[in-house]
């Protein structure tokens, strides 16, 4: 005679297996409609649509709502009265996470709104963290990071956060030269050195190559009697700096002082 055989386990699981296949059926569809609209997004950015910043936000967007979803829906299925509670709990604190940098980056763009910075004007700043001033002006100022241009040219995004700890010096672009002249030569091919001359034929070369000799600009060094260094310091008269202007200027200066057998050297860009 057969006898049905009935355990009982010395415990109580807590879920059913229908509130087990909810949750799993929800996460599952939770997580592969976020990498659907992640492709999405990810296709729309590569086309040029939207830019990178914004697939960023967009995902970080979408990640918060799938996360909440997820755990509305778990909670639903376990605790319906806890739902607004945990609603609210969790998305201060994803928003807390997922935004904190930029809520950061745009509390300092306040901070620089405030400084009163000026776009265009060109200034010496002494970034945190780096040895070496940039010489450079502002071109445009967003909610999450500035744009900066260098004297080459060069785009140079920088975050608000470091911007507003940056130290700022009004400052023209120059460039640097060293000209080493022959003295004794120059008395041979010249009959004289005459160092107010040179400095006019250096101020007359620049001005053709769109570059003008600072005022007291000039320093004249003597190393000695056949050998008379110049270094000079010219503003250009028009930015970007570009290599080709500063080949042009060094073989003009070398075919205009080449009675001298002059030594030129660039020594700062800047």
């Amino acid at each position: 005679m057969a006898s049905n055989l009935l355990i009982e386990l010395p415990f109580e699981f807590p879920l059913t297996i229908n509130e087990l296949l909810s949750i799993a059926i929800l996460v599952v569809v939770s997580t592969a409609l976020r990498f659907v609209f992640s492709w999405l997004v990810s296709g729309i950015a590569r086309r040029g649509v939207i830019s990178a910043g914004t697939k960023g936000l967009v995902i970080r967007i979408l990640d918060i709502a799938i996360a909440v979803t997820i755990l509305i829906g778990v909670v639903g299925i376990l605790t319906a009265s806890l739902v607004p509670y945990v609603v609210v709990f969790v998305v201060g604190i994803l928003a807390l996470l997922l935004f904190y940098n930029e809520v950061r980056e745009f509390s300092a763009y306040i901070n620089i709104q405030l400084m009163r910075l000026r776009r265009n004007p060109w200034v010496e700043v002494y970034l945190p963290g780096i040895d070496r001033p940039l010489t450079c002006r502002i071109l445009e100022i967003s909610p999450f990071n500035t744009i900066l241009e260098d004297v080459f040219g060069n785009k140079i995004y920088v975050p608000n956060t470091v911007l507003s700890n940056s130290v700022y010096k009004a400052r023209q672009p120059n460039v640097v030269l060293r000209i080493v002249l022959n003295v004794f030569d120059g008395m041979i091919n010249v009959g004289s050195f005459n160092y107010s001359d040179i400095t006019a034929k250096i101020s007359e070369v620049a001005r053709d190559v769109l570059f003008r000799v600072e005022s007291e600009g000039a320093l004249l060094k003597v190393m000695n009697s056949r050998r008379t260094e110049v270094i000079i310091n010219l503003v250009p008269a028009k930015l970007p700096i570009r290599t080709a202007d500063i080949s042009r200027l060094v073989t003009r200066l070398s075919d205009e002082l080449k009675d001298y057998k002059p030594e030129i050297e660039v020594l700062r860009i800047s």
